[in-house]
């Protein structure tokens, strides 16, 4: 994720591409927009589960089930989706796009879910966004009480789709 003068992809209530925001104007005022989430599992179907830096602007020191952000303005989900798992844990992994989501309640966003299987690469965390890194069963992942919203909504999402179990 980047800083709060990125530019990000904002579109309408049917996810049309509309222009670009300030990427603090779009948390502020609550501007539709495009996010990526993607859960990472290793070969025993753990999950990546990081914990967040307590600077995080929004849910510091929380934990996300997964890695992922805010589309920048012209980017394609999939490329978004690739830069937010390399800035965030330093990887270049396949990706497989299993569903997409929209948010609301105050997030407004359109988000596309992916998976991507970790097989022992070295991870680099981002240190302005992670602290660290562990790996959970998805029933564990579930227990976490300290997840943020969307990414426990996606990987419900996943769950009752039938991508995980």
């Amino acid at each position: 994720m980047g800083s709060s003068r990125a530019r990000v992809q904002i579109v309408d209530a049917l996810n049309l591409p509309v222009g670009s925001a300030r990427r603090c104007d779009v948390r502020r005022l609550k501007i539709w927009h495009r996010a990526v989430y993607i859960f990472v599992l290793d070969p025993h179907d753990r999950l990546c589960v990081q914990r967040r830096t307590l600077w995080k602007d929004i849910f510091p020191g929380y934990r996300d089930l997964c890695a992922g952000g805010v589309v920048d303005a012209g980017e394609s989900m999939a490329g978004a989706a690739r830069r937010e798992l390399h800035e965030e844990l330093g990887l270049s992994l396949t990706l497989n796009e299993c569903l997409k989501l929209h948010f609301e309640a105050g997030m407004n966003a359109f988000g596309s879910v992916f998976t991507a299987r970790y097989h022992d690469q070295p991870m680099t965390l981002q240190s302005s966004e992670v602290e660290a890194v562990e790996w959970m069963t998805l029933d564990e992942a579930l227990a976490v009480q300290d997840a943020t919203p969307d990414s426990r909504q996606a990987l419900k999402a996943l769950v009752d789709q039938g991508f995980l179990s």
